[in-house]
């Protein structure tokens, strides 16, 4: 069974390994930007990110991230004309390949959309390849109304 839980600073050795495995094992490399060691080191500061992780056994077998620094959405903020709102962005969902179509990332997602909610956010942003099928769905999924953007 699949638990869900934050990843801690203890666990940055695994979330690394994990993010290398999945990223050098995709076939399409333009559905992903790399993570930089800055990135990483961002993802267990908790005024800037919330990181979950999907268990399976005690192994990290997914990811994905709520980033609480508008820094990352101001241009969209700009573009929808939401400069008094408070946004975030989703991001950095990612699932090793023996674990894909479980569900996995649909869960990840409704898990930071809640703690969104709990952190009064007006809205929240992902920004998806727009050929990456599994993504879009995962994104759709959460039925959330989602605006399209051609940038």
């Amino acid at each position: 069974m699949i638990e869900y839980r934050k990843i801690d600073i203890t666990e940055k050795d695994n979330l690394k390994k994990l993010i290398d495995i999945v990223l050098n094992g995709l076939e399409r490399k333009e559905f992903f930007i790399p993570f930089t060691e800055e990135e990483i080191n961002m993802m267990f500061d908790s005024s800037i990110a919330i990181t979950y992780g999907a268990y399976d056994n005690n192994k990290l077998v997914g990811t994905a991230q709520l980033y609480l620094n508008e820094n990352y959405v101001n241009e969209i903020k700009e573009i929808l004309e939401l400069k008094n709102n408070k946004i975030a962005e989703l991001g950095g969902a990612l699932v090793l390949k023996e674990y894909r179509n479980k569900g996995i990332i649909k869960n990840l997602l409704s898990i930071l959309i809640k703690e969104a909610e709990n952190k009064n956010y007006d809205y929240l942003v992902a920004t998806v390849h727009p050929e990456n099928i599994a993504s879009n769905k995962a994104v759709l999924s959460t039925n959330r109304h989602l605006a399209k953007l051609n940038i």
